[in-house]
């Protein structure tokens, strides 16, 4: 593997290469053996690491290890800027390949991308892992952002509008998030998810930079819609459609009842304050809030993690509720007028609790969380997949839908990001996104 960049974001405590040669081959030599073992590892990855697995695999004493990384999360953290220094590479010998026009180059980067991602499945989990430490996480930040830089310098003279770095860096969250779902659906990388991030890539490039590509082969007609179902009879509540296993039954008495909503408010309420990771998100302390012992928590929550994803749910039953209201607002309009008025209602619902925001958001949640994330955001997708039929007449496949909701929960996650009632710019782009999908649509019918 090459050496990490200078300039990572790592600390040097953490990272810094060790001033003697025999020093530097040792740690390149721990930090190999731990690539090794991520990428063998396939679907455990980094989780299953112990100091003393990676010593044997490095054939090296584990407190030799500590001359070079303080602990695991620092060798992973090596690891993933390695990774992403390769993939830099690989990125940036792509871009400076002559091309003919801004269409071939994208081909080519795409093509790279996906040769690179299918080559080692561990470490590309690693890359795209939901439950990366923070160190991990500022690796991943820090190499999207070179990503961005790379990918600006070669399609810059193809640009005919103004623009600045932002716009790289959002088109890097929304394919970003579809090469992880091309990879989760087919280990080679899925021919239409990959094949959607060439549509939205071209059609962003255009939107914001003024670049033109040719028309898709195959695009006009293809792929006929099904018939929506009417609207009557898909408005049968999602939220019930897949019950979440973790969930104990609700209490039969009304004081059990009470006493479990007393419970949820303390711990969305110090959640929202800290945020999912806070000081007081434990069951003590929010036992202490909502008045009761530690030990009647568990009467009504199996653990800490199933509270948090029913902290999750209750919010996101917030936000149907919401929409329920955009919905009944916009009866008799058009899918543009429907479609602001939800921007404004998604942007105006996640500025006003930012913790709980953040939870929604959070990709080191447990696997409860995780699990209360897919939930919904496949209750999202059939609402969107509603409204476009009752609002557009052209409701579009569910497959589309499911890839929608994906890219734009990335978007909302950086536009609260950036800032924190929501970056004008990305939140834009969300509400484009929505209008491009119809329009999308009905060039398909046309």
């Amino acid at each position: 593997m090459s050496p990490a960049p200078e300039n990572s974001p790592l600390s040097p405590a953490n990272v810094a290469l060790p001033p003697q040669e025999r020093g530097r081959t040792r740690r390149a030599q721990i930090v190999r053996a731990t690539a090794l073992l991520i990428d063998s590892a396939f679907s455990t990855g980094r989780r299953g690491l112990t100091l003393r697995g990676i010593a044997e695999a490095a054939e090296t004493p584990v407190a030799s290890i500590y001359h070079y990384f303080p602990d695991v999360d620092s060798i992973v953290a090596a690891v993933a800027a390695e990774y992403g220094s390769e993939l830099s590479s690989a990125v940036e010998a792509g871009v400076s390949r002559p091309t003919a026009s801004a269409s071939s180059l994208l081909d080519t980067i795409f093509a790279v991308y996906r040769e690179f991602f299918s080559a080692r499945p561990g470490l590309r989990e690693l890359w795209f892992d939901r439950k990366a430490s923070d160190k991990v996480v500022e690796i991943h930040r820090h190499f999207r952002a070179g990503l961005a830089k790379i990918l600006g310098a070669g399609l810059d003279k193809y640009s005919t509008k103004p623009h600045d770095l932002l716009t790289y860096q959002t088109w890097i969250e929304i394919t970003g998030i579809l090469w992880e779902m091309a990879f989760q659906c087919d280990p080679e990388g899925d021919n239409r998810v990959i094949a959607e991030i060439s549509e939205v890539s071209k059609r962003f490039l255009h939107r914001r930079l003024g670049i033109t590509f040719p028309p898709s082969a195959g695009t006009r007609g293809r792929d006929r819609e099904k018939p929506a179902a009417s609207h009557a009879t898909s408005s049968a509540p999602a939220e019930e459609s897949a019950p979440r296993t973790w969930e104990l039954p609700p209490p039969p008495q009304a004081r059990g009842r009470k006493n479990r909503t007393l419970i949820l408010a303390a711990a969305s309420a110090l959640i929202n304050a800290q945020g999912p990771h806070g000081p007081d998100v434990n069951v003590r302390a929010i036992a202490g809030a909502a008045g009761t012992s530690p030990g009647s928590i568990y009467r009504y929550f199996e653990d800490l993690d199933s509270l948090v994803a029913a902290v999750a749910a209750a919010y996101m039953h917030d936000l149907l509720a919401v929409l329920d209201e955009v919905e009944d607002a916009s009866e008799g309009q058009d899918y543009g007028s429907f479609n602001k008025r939800k921007m404004a209602a998604y942007q105006a619902f996640f500025a006003r609790r930012p913790g709980l925001r953040e939870l929604w958001f959070d990709r080191r949640t447990s696997e409860k969380v995780q699990e209360t994330h897919a939930h919904y955001r496949r209750i999202l997708a059939e609402r969107n997949h509603q409204a476009m039929a009752r609002y557009s007449r052209l409701p579009g496949e569910m497959f589309g839908h499911t890839l929608h909701i994906e890219v734009t929960g990335a978007l909302w996650d950086l536009a609260f990001t950036l800032d924190p009632q929501g970056h004008p710019y990305v939140i834009d782009e969300i509400e484009e996104l929505g209008i491009d999908f119809v329009r999308r649509l009905r060039e398909r019918e046309n």
